[in-house]
């Protein structure tokens, strides 16, 4: 049976590498030529326009997957000694697209897990509710990821009463500024002074000192927070709604579906985000754009306009046979 699902296998490669070799040659095949296309057809030039004519009716996941059946192709030739060098190499290979979003497929999963965060683990050894509590909020309300979190010291939260902020360094050392609402400032504040009484001895106001610890004062590390994060998911019983491969992120992604939804326009949802690229973050636009058509369909006015189309369409007078 192995043996049979290999062979299976191959043959579906095989399948799919000579549809991509047919498929794109097809595009390059020369007038007068009578569809047949030469080896010295294949040039740089004509390589690159019968790509681009391949990637304006195909999915990028498609463009990419020909343009590796391409240059093996060309590996074979090379090796072959049918000709000199591989010319694919000045065919541009699409950027592979990102990944989908990966929130977590529950509307109230925020309000469960906060709940849930707020009450002490039974099944821990020396539960903290209050840390749990902030860390989770700080994930559910700010969007910033594991590392970033992990390097959070207790002086990142700043600015003045009512204009707070937390202040994060992101990929490549780039910093950025959060907004902070008084519900989020108060929650940190009481795993601060919940911190002070387990650990008296450290210095609250030292920029060097790890905002989250462990129940024995280190810095909370990512693995550690994703455990605490996998913790909490189990207890509110949200794991299995929870998308393979992702913990802390999975409410990183679920904050910028929520934001978009909320009116976040790109250029501020990427600022919040810290992406470096404004793709990276207009990948959470389209998930939204079902929601929007749900707002659009259930319009007062787009309600008011269907019935009137309906009831013309009814009162639409029947011309009798000729």
């Amino acid at each position: 049976m192995h043996d049979l699902r290999r062979s299976q296998t191959a043959t579906a490669t095989l399948v799919a590498y000579r549809r991509d070799l047919l498929g794109v040659a097809r595009r390059m095949a020369l007038p007068g030529d009578e569809g047949v296309l030469r080896l010295d057809h294949l040039t740089k030039d004509t390589l690159r326009a019968g790509f681009a004519s391949w990637a304006a009716d195909h999915a990028v996941v498609s463009v990419r997957r020909a343009h590796s059946s391409w240059s093996g192709f060309f590996n074979f030739l090379v090796a072959a000694d049918v000709c000199e060098g591989n010319p694919m190499a000045a065919v541009t290979k699409p950027r592979k697209p990102p990944d989908p979003p990966r929130a977590i497929q529950d509307p109230g999963s925020a309000a469960h897990l906060l709940t849930t965060a707020a009450r002490a683990d039974p099944g821990a050894r020396n539960p903290w509710p209050e840390r749990d509590l902030a860390l989770v909020a700080t994930f559910c309300v700010t969007g910033i990821r594991a590392a970033e979190a992990a390097a959070l010291g207790t002086t990142s939260l700043g600015g003045s009463a009512g204009n707070r902020h937390l202040a994060v360094r992101g990929r490549g050392g780039k910093a950025r500024s959060i907004p902070v609402d008084s519900a989020l400032e108060e929650v940190l504040g009481a795993c601060v002074e919940s911190r002070a009484t387990r650990f008296p001895s450290h210095d609250l106001g030292d920029p060097s000192t790890p905002l989250f610890v462990d129940v024995r004062g280190r810095r909370l590390t990512v693995d550690q927070m994703k455990y605490l994060i996998e913790r909490l998911y189990v207890r509110a019983g949200l794991r299995d709604r929870v998308p393979t491969g992702t913990l802390v992120h999975a409410l990183r992604h679920t904050f910028a579906l929520s934001a978009v939804e909320a009116g976040a326009d790109v250029v501020g949802l990427q600022a919040l985000l810290g992406h470096a690229s404004p793709e990276t973050t207009r990948r959470y636009v389209e998930p939204a754009a079902d929601n929007l058509r749900q707002m659009i369909d259930s319009h007062p006015g787009q309600l008011a306009l269907r019935r009137h189309v309906e009831s013309s369409a009814a009162s639409e007078p029947t011309n009798p046979p000729g």
